[in-house]
């Protein structure tokens, strides 16, 4: 009784600790938030094609003041243009999801994800920005190595709480998962 006690709160602990940890978030707020700058390769394991990092303050009243979620900081598409986030060196991210403002006028945006070129994701519809509120956008995909974000207006988005699941975490996941479905196995009584 006492061992089967032992391994269900083990696998509560795994699980509880998994939980807490699932998925990366990238905010930005790390970075010096110099809006002239690019955010250089290798940051938080991707590279960052078009990107740079501002300040909530740098535009008082801007959608990156709105858009920023979290501290300080927010991403945003330096030129206006289109964005490719891919993963630095070998392997493949996924990517859960992200806060999306529009810097200065309402915008469409949608998304696609490769891996090894071949195109494995498409958003079916776009998303629309404003400069306001932050718009959740969860998309989910697993399994790829680059990330493209595209616009309509050619103008300046802000993203912030970008959501990067990280492998050793989802690991974690699976292990505290089984090690209840072992603990509460052994606990039903035989029919």
């Amino acid at each position: 009784m006492k061992t089967t006690l032992k391994k269900m709160l083990l696998a509560l602990l795994l699980g509880a600790c998994s939980a807490t940890s699932s998925a990366g978030v990238i905010n930005f707020d790390d970075l010096s938030g110099d809006f002239t700058e690019a955010i250089a390769g290798g940051y938080q394991g991707l590279n960052w094609d078009n990107v740079g990092s501002i300040r909530s303050d740098a535009f008082p009243g801007s959608g990156y003041e709105a858009g920023t979620v979290s501290q300080a900081n927010t991403a945003y598409n330096r030129d206006g243009g289109a964005v490719a986030i891919s993963k630095a060196g070998a392997g493949t991210f996924n990517f859960v999801g992200a806060f999306f403002t529009s810097a200065w006028v309402e915008q469409e945006i949608s998304f696609e994800g490769y891996l090894d070129g071949q195109l494995t994701h498409s958003s079916a519809t776009s998303f629309v920005l404003d400069t306001t509120t932050p718009l959740w956008v969860q998309l989910g995909w697993s399994g790829i190595d680059t990330l493209l974000i595209y616009n309509s207006s050619g103008t300046q988005w802000a993203m912030d709480d970008m959501k990067v699941p990280e492998p050793a975490s989802l690991a974690l996941f699976g292990a505290g998962a089984m090690g209840l479905m072992l603990a509460r196995r052994r606990k039903l009584p035989a029919r």
